[in-house]
């Protein structure tokens, strides 16, 4: 559900950037307290598997044309609740934005926005509202899927207001809103099945890892659990991201491609000049766009895109990991430093 510059005008994209960095800098200020070591090494540990994770497009059931992915606010949002969920989802779409150009630049505020502070907080706070009381398995994994849907949704809703806003859309609002909520009801029940997955996995391990302790069991150590962690995103990374399909995934079928209609028209038009413009400085910088081996050097525009090859879409999986959890443990150990004398 990665936005790109196209979906926006140069003020909207403005204008979100400064509502996410206003946001983001709001949360900064309430975590400074509660990041002890236990939960900085979750937070990268955690970061890093959700960026292995939405490396993998899974084909959307009864939709043969296009594809999603995971998110992973809610199950962040659970696991280390939802200030600390924004902040490490925040960090992947940095990293998928600067590193990989996945995502325009102009469209990081939106989506640090849709796939991180909107879902991480909906998602949490409902699904505290279904798991109220006696959170048993049953509501935590009701409580989990109807979190995700819902959340998921939330984010999508967003994406044609945004581009309404910015004035690109060609056709009707409700059209293309109807499309995104359609396409990512299915995401949000994958996303759901994968949280409850995991979810279901912590309980059965370290249950007291998860911020409000699910019912389940003592099993591992703290430190095993997160090695374990590590190796799960070691094989969805350089493994199943693999498998990954390559259609488009719902926001692109949704407004830009669809391979199962060839008489498609997109949904968009921008000639914004500026627009176009940032799209050229984000394909000569981007150090591996579309999480490939970049066919020129960096400032220069390459011919032909280069082909993504099994070695480097590993590479990148397991390097984008890397890169992700070590943003997030600067960033978190950076607000332990600042956190008051007496705390």
């Amino acid at each position: 559900m990665h936005m790109a510059n196209e979906l926006l005008s140069v003020p909207v994209a403005a204008g979100t950037l400064a509502i996410a960095a206003a946001g983001l800098g709001f949360i900064c200020r309430k975590v400074r307290q509660v990041i002890t070591a236990d939960k900085l090494a979750l937070m990268g540990i955690l970061g890093a598997f959700v960026f292995a994770g939405q490396m993998v497009n899974f084909q959307l059931p009864a939709m043969p044309g296009t594809s999603g992915h995971m998110v992973g606010a809610v199950l962040l949002a659970i696991v280390l609740g939802p200030h600390l969920a924004a902040i490490v989802i925040s960090s992947v779409v940095i990293v998928q934005c600067l590193i990989f150009q996945d995502g325009g630049l102009l469209a990081l505020g939106c989506n640090i926005i849709n796939m991180a502070l909107v879902p991480a907080y909906a998602g949490y706070f409902l699904y505290r509202i279904v798991t109220a009381g006696s959170a048993s398995s049953l509501r935590v994994h009701i409580g989990a899927m109807i979190a995700c849907v819902v959340a998921v949704e939330a984010g999508a809703i967003l994406v044609p207001v945004q581009a309404a806003l910015a004035g690109v859309l060609v056709v009707p609002f409700s059209t293309f809103l109807i499309t995104m909520i359609g396409v990512h009801f299915l995401v949000g029940l994958v996303e759901g099945l994968i949280t409850v997955a995991v979810l279901g996995y912590l309980q059965q391990v370290r249950s007291d890892l998860v911020l409000h302790s699910l019912p389940g069991k003592v099993r591992l150590s703290k430190s095993a659990v997160l090695a374990t962690l590590v190796v799960f995103t070691i094989i969805i990374g350089a493994g199943v991201s693999l498998l990954a399909s390559g259609l488009p995934d719902g926001l692109e079928w949704s407004y830009a491609e669809r391979p199962d209609e060839p008489d498609f028209e997109p949904a968009v038009s921008n000639d914004d000049s500026r627009i176009a413009a940032v799209d050229d400085f984000q394909s000569r910088y981007s150090v591996m766009p579309d999480y490939s081996v970049r066919a020129s050097k960096l400032g220069q525009v390459a011919e032909q895109q280069a082909g993504s090859s099994p070695g480097w879409t590993s590479f990148a999986g397991v390097m984008g990991s890397v890169i992700t959890m070590a943003a997030i443990w600067l960033t978190a150990w950076i607000l332990r430093k600042r956190q008051s004398p007496t705390a």
